[in-house]
């Protein structure tokens, strides 16, 4: 006769013991987390299940050059220019939109969407604030890890002016404004300390100097060096000089084509200048043709206004007259046009970020900042294949955009340029 079948007896824990098992439960999920993020944070590290692939390397750093073959001429010395050109024609549409998107990315640390955007949808360039920001190993790490990610080098941008737009206020203090600045000697200095600052932390590309003449609008208090053009020029280009003379860093002058004297904040509103055409141009783009005719400009940011005296239907980020007609044609400007934020309040109440950039596009801008996620930038890529499809642009005036933007890029030493080499007879 078998015995009886005995019920299994129930595990009870007291209270206490639940509490310790949960308490045991949570440290081990944190110690865990905390190993992920510090892997993740370490250059070259990944966080399984989502972020865990490969390192990539330049994708265009190894693509063929022309070599003479037996008999023939041999091949032009090869420039950045011609390089970027042939580069250009290894990219896919898709890849090429996404060089000229600069996007955001939230937090301190690179979220699954981020990977997306720097990875899957290819962006050209990244712009990091203050928030990006927790200490110095926290931001090389991070942008040492991006750089990694990339299929094609970034821009790494950020505003670094001094005064009140110091993003690395956290890590170094206060830095003088440029309203405090008293001669070109200290403004290429400034220059000079901001590119190295820049450098330790992984950037390469810093929106400044500012070269707006006048002192109106309560956006740019203590951020202009004065309502003098010849006094701005002097400046702005002392900065300039001194951030790009190591070759580490590269500025960017803004905010094309002038916000001295406007009153209204482009973040809030639309900006107005009242001024005549000619008043214009002998005040606001006085300090452009200047620095211009320097050559020492790869990059200039386009802001948002309205002057109705050259384009009384467009903003000046949208408007093809001050783009492409005043900067490209009439000042001869051929380098890379960056728009401001296209989300700001000047535009965003008329147009979707998707619109303003394709009509940023058709004005003449080569990159665009605005999307700070993979489905901003997926419908910013949509609405510019549409564009494209339609005939408001073409896959030509795109590629022109993109072969400015790995110029720059080859400049600034982020793509290595090879060495032409000729072919034995």
């Amino acid at each position: 006769m078998k015995p009886p079948l005995r019920r299994p007896t129930k595990l009870r824990l007291s209270p206490r013991m639940v509490r310790l098992v949960l308490i045991l439960g949570l440290v081990a999920l944190g110690v865990r987390a905390g190993l992920a993020s510090a892997a993740f944070m370490s250059p070259g590290g990944a966080i399984l299940g989502w972020s865990d692939r490969p390192v990539v390397h330049c994708a265009l750093c190894g693509v063929a050059v022309p070599t003479a073959q037996p008999n023939q001429p041999a091949p032009a010395p090869l420039t950045p220019e011609s390089y970027a050109a042939l580069l250009t024609k290894h990219l896919s549409l898709d890849a090429e939109l996404g060089q000229i998107m600069m996007v955001q990315i939230a937090g301190q640390a690179l979220s699954p969407d981020a990977v997306q955007m720097i990875t899957t949808q290819e962006a050209g360039g990244i712009l990091f604030f203050a928030a990006n920001i927790q200490s110095g190993d926290q931001i090389r790490a991070l942008n040492a890890q991006i750089q990694q990610l990339a299929p094609v080098p970034m821009l790494l941008s950020i505003d670094q002016e001094g005064g009140s737009v110091n993003r690395f206020y956290s890590l170094v203090g206060p830095r003088p404004s440029a309203a405090s600045l008293t001669s070109p000697a200290q403004a290429e200095q400034q220059g000079e300390q901001d590119a190295q600052l820049l450098h330790t932390y992984g950037f390469n590309l810093n929106l400044a100097p500012v070269v707006d003449v006048g002192t109106l609008n309560p956006e740019l208090w203590s951020r202009t060096f004065g309502s003098s053009p010849a006094r701005v020029a002097a400046m702005a280009g002392a900065y300039l000089n001194g951030l790009q003379q190591s070759g580490l860093v590269t500025g960017c002058l803004k905010h094309y084509p002038g916000l001295g004297e406007t009153a209204t904040d482009p973040h809030i509103g639309m900006p107005v200048l009242h001024s005549t055409a000619a008043q214009w141009e002998s005040t606001d783009l006085a300090p452009y043709r200047t620095l211009l005719a320097n050559g020492n400009v790869r990059a200039i940011l386009v802001s948002h206004e309205m002057i109705p005296a050259v384009d009384p239907n467009l903003p000046s980020s949208l408007s093809p007259a001050i783009v492409d007609g005043v900067l490209r044609q009439q000042l001869g400007y051929n380098g890379v046009v960056i728009t401001d934020s296209l989300y700001m309040g000047a535009l965003n109440q008329r147009w979707s970020v998707s619109q303003a950039i394709v009509l940023a596009v058709v004005a003449g801008s080569d990159i665009v900042i605005g999307p700070y996620n993979a489905q901003m930038v997926q419908n910013a890529k949509d609405a510019l294949k549409q564009a494209i499809a339609d005939g408001t642009l073409t896959r030509a005036r795109i590629d022109t955009s993109v072969q400015r933007i790995l110029t720059l890029k080859i400049e600034m030493g982020l793509i290595p340029l090879p060495q032409s080499s000729a072919a034995t007879p």
